[in-house]
């Protein structure tokens, strides 16, 4: 059993990932400024890269934490921190810049799914849901944070103490898990501690990262281009399937996906970030486009949808350690659906403002849905695949997100004066993506979101 200042010290390291992610967004201009680059390529490395480092290193991250043990992992990806922080301070040129960006992403894809396993491993199954709740809130309130945190580093201490903005929370984090330390590291497989460089699957991170990073840089290109990326993903993507279900030792076991709650709870967590960013970057062009919104106001009003994430997540946790991961879900797709109705009158609204129900309901709606979902995508699986689920579950997370951007580039297109039907054309794929939600969450366990881990093959 993890003592509450051990969890804590998790949780605060964890959410240094989203933190990190959205922190760089203000700083990005007087980046450009210091290094006299173009704002397009440094957004394009150090936003973009970033994201694509960390979402093709969750999966092998979470299953070599399997392999030689999740605190081993843990402490390891807060020692890239470090190093990633101090190269961005020493950086004189977007090379170095790039690097560190990189190595911090590669950090965040280490803690958060040998933390996720962590959670799963030596939580008690009844409270094992608000934990996840709580995680979820907390890499909501970075998520949200980082932009107003960022700019105020920046007035005051200069761009580069962006890169340094971490390290005091790491510190917490750190003191706090010296004092009450984690579980020692064990090696869960035999075999992997015997040879441990044959089961790691290097075939499948190669395919695996050619799949996501070309989705990921479909949305960012045009034209041909576009589409020659987008077809290398989905080539990969069908190769790293194929390859997956042959080899002995994957990095994303197939079988996995036999569980009818792993499978709910990952389409859950997928469908419905394709939902949340899909509005997060969907009506700030709408409202600045169409409803001569300030930037502010837009800021604001996304806000709201994040508050109410933060406020419903430790909620979801509650309610699912007592009445099952299955009737939270409900509860927090009902909301969803509530939120995503009132979005349908968008064409006919005048101002941000008139949104702001609809917002705090879909912010209602994922918070609610996060923790059943996320408790059972653990739970569902052995304790030595806990990494290899928490990497699959992280993943799935971001590929939501990727493919909505995707799918409002082929939609929208580059011209920000598109129609308003194209618009709610977003709101209706939107909606359908709540739907796949809603029914995905009815192979949520009913009774207990921990009760009934899946055996080797998908047995119960």
């Amino acid at each position: 059993m993890l003592s509450k200042a051990a969890t804590a010290g998790l949780l605060i390291a964890s959410a240094q990932a989203p933190l990190g992610s959205t922190l760089i967004a203000v700083a990005l201009p007087s980046i450009d400024a210091a290094i006299a680059g173009d704002l397009v390529s440094i957004t394009g490395l150090l936003v973009t890269g970033y994201l694509a480092v960390n979402v093709i290193s969750q999966g092998p991250a979470g299953k070599i934490s399997d392999l030689i043990g999740h605190t081993r992992i843990f402490w390891t990806g807060i020692s890239l921190y470090v190093i990633g922080a101090l190269l961005g301070l020493m950086a004189q040129g977007l090379g170095l810049l790039f690097i560190s960006r990189c190595t911090m992403a590669a950090a965040g894809a280490l803690v958060v799914p040998a933390t996720l396993a962590l959670l799963r491993l030596h939580v008690p199954s009844g409270k094992r849901g608000r934990l996840f709740g709580l995680f979820g809130a907390t890499m909501g309130i970075a998520a949200a944070g980082g932009p107003a945190l960022g700019g105020e580093i920046v007035e005051i201490l200069g761009w580069r103490a962006v890169f340094l903005a971490n390290l005091p929370f790491l510190a917490v984090a750190s003191f706090l898990l010296y004092r009450w330390p984690l579980p020692a590291s064990r090696f869960t497989s035999p075999t992997a501690r015997q040879d441990l460089a044959k089961t790691i699957d290097y075939a499948g991170v190669g395919l695996l990262a050619l799949a996501l990073g070309g989705l990921i840089f479909a949305g960012k290109l045009s034209g041909y281009w576009s589409m020659f990326t987008l077809a290398l993903a989905v080539i990969g993507g069908v190769a790293f399937i194929v390859w997956e279900a042959r080899v002995a030792f994957p990095i994303f076991d197939p079988r996995l996906f036999k569980s009818p709650a792993f499978s709910g709870a990952t389409t859950m967590i997928t469908v419905q970030n394709f939902a949340m960013y899909g509005l997060l970057f969907e009506l700030p062009q709408f409202f600045s486009v169409f409803r001569d919104t300030t930037p502010r106001e837009i800021g604001y009003l996304l806000f709201v949808m994040m508050v109410g994430m933060v406020i419903a997540a430790p909620i979801g946790g509650l309610l699912t350690d007592r009445f099952g991961a299955r009737r939270a879900s409900i509860l927090g797709v009902f909301c969803l659906v509530g939120g995503i109705v009132q979005l349908w009158q968008l064409a006919s609204v005048q101002t941000a403002g008139d949104i702001f129900f609809a917002l705090l309901a879909f912010g209602l709606g994922m918070g609610l849905s996060n923790a059943p979902a996320q408790s059972s995508a653990m739970s569902a699986v052995d304790p030595e695949r806990a990494g290899m689920a928490a990497g699959v579950s992280s993943t799935m997370r971001y590929i939501g997100a990727i493919v909505s951007i995707l799918v409002m580039s082929i939609v929208l297109g580059d011209d920000v004066t598109v129609s308003v039907g194209r618009h709610m054309t977003m709101i209706y794929l939107f909606t359908a993506a709540i739907m796949v939600s809603a029914v995905a969450s009815r192979f949520l366990p009913s009774l207990s979101a921990t009760s009934g881990q899946m055996k080797v093959g998908g047995a119960k």
